[in-house]
């Protein structure tokens, strides 16, 4: 198993790396446009499940939607990411401990 894991580990940052090697004429505007929406749909990804799933089932936390919002807000003002989850997360436990509710 563990050679397994080091195999996908040697693929899949070598495909990576070759990726980023490749020089920026190859690209065209369009695609390079494309490509900057990867991390904004992969961190869509991760925080989907815990705010729309709940025991595999649809479910509503409007607490993790506020504070959502809270964060993107954050990060339009501040530009810093650091500090928008920090707020965000503030935000959580504040609510969740009962200062706030």
């Amino acid at each position: 198993m563990l050679l397994l894991y080091l195999g996908m580990a040697a693929v899949t940052y070598l495909s990576r790396r070759a990726f980023l090697r490749l020089p920026d004429r190859l690209f065209s505007p369009r695609l390079k446009n494309g490509l900057s929406f990867i991390p904004i749909g992969i961190f869509a990804a991760l925080i989907f499940e815990s705010l729309f799933l709940k025991d595999g089932s649809l479910s509503f936390e409007p607490l993790y939607l506020f504070a959502s919002a809270v964060c993107l807000l954050m990060m339009k003002l501040s530009k810093n990411v650091f500090i928008s989850f920090g707020v965000s997360l503030l935000v959580v436990v504040i609510f969740k401990i009962g200062f706030a509710g």
